[in-house]
């Protein structure tokens, strides 16, 4: 097995779950903890895995709305207006876009007043244009696996 092909697998299988151990990953492809560890520190190293996370559902924590807010930012404020959204605990996801707008914003709220409210005052900030928010209304697919294996391959699929 060559090293980017176990690289694919480890990942693989982190994504699946990410709680594995170095001996069950080890036991899966046939090669020592050791080699699994070593590959998972260089692959760290090199920023493609940036941590394991845990897959939360909010919805069951009370996040009921999802809102996809777009913000047009006066040109030379938009890094003022990304860092001031960077500290906004209920944005989860920030984009900065090409288009009519400069930044996407995806947020979670318990209720609608909460996502009024924070809209708004997110409004308020003087680099901010213009918003433009839509509810999500129902999630089809939400963090999808991307492919691993011959990723450079797969763009004309």
């Amino acid at each position: 097995m060559t090293y980017k092909r176990l690289s694919s697998r480890i990942l693989s299988e982190l994504r699946s779950d990410g709680r594995q151990s170095l001996r069950e990953l080890a036991e899966k492809f046939g090669v020592s903890a050791t080699t699994v560890g070593k590959r998972l520190d260089q692959l760290k190293e090199e920023g493609i895995l940036r941590g394991i996370s845990a897959d939360i559902d909010y919805e069951q924590l009370g996040y009921r709305y999802n809102a996809i807010t777009r913000f047009k930012v006066q040109g030379d404020q938009i890094e003022e207006a990304l860092e001031q959204l960077k500290e906004h605990p209920y944005l989860n996801k920030i984009y900065e876009i090409t288009g009519d707008y400069d930044i996407l914003a995806i947020g979670r709220y318990h209720d609608r007043d909460q996502m009024n409210k924070i809209i708004k005052k997110l409004q308020g900030h003087p680099a901010i244009v213009a918003t433009n928010t839509s509810i999500v209304l129902n999630t089809h697919r939400e963090s999808a696996p991307l492919p691993l294996e011959g990723a450079s391959d797969s763009a004309s699929d």
